[in-house]
Formats: structure tokens, sequence, C-alpha cells
């Protein structure tokens, strides 16, 4: 849902292939709005190696596991 509300777009459209190259809303300033929106909600702190890499929703899910 974060995600969805973030970027703009219906919490269907949103699978794990969804990335910034397939949804246009998906820009540099949606971008870090999602970071910053995840890193408070879920009480994390992403590292610049990782939030340059999160590229796609599947990718966003890994580095989530790997900080909860």
């Amino acid at each position: 849902n974060l995600v969805a509300d973030v970027i703009g777009v219906d919490r269907s459209e949103i699978t794990p292939a969804t990335s910034r190259e397939t949804a246009e809303q998906w820009d540099s300033m949606n971008h870090l709005r999602l970071i910053t929106a995840l890193e408070q909600s879920f009480s994390i702190r992403l590292s610049m190696d990782e939030i340059e890499q999160i590229k796609s929703f599947a990718d966003l899910s890994a580095a989530l596991e790997r900080h909860c």
C-alpha cells in the first residue's frame, strides 16, 4: 500500500516486477519520497548503496527483509 500511495498508482498495479522503468510515476523524486516513507514506517535506515540498488519492488522487498 505504501508504495502505491507514494508513487501514485493503484495497489493492483504493484507487482514484484514493478520498477522504475515500468512505472513512469516512479521518478527520482518519488524514489526519494518512497525511501523516506519506508525508513519512517519501518524504523530502518538504508545505506546509500542500498538506495541506489533499489530499482524494483522486488529489490525494495529484499532490502526490507534484510532490515526487518
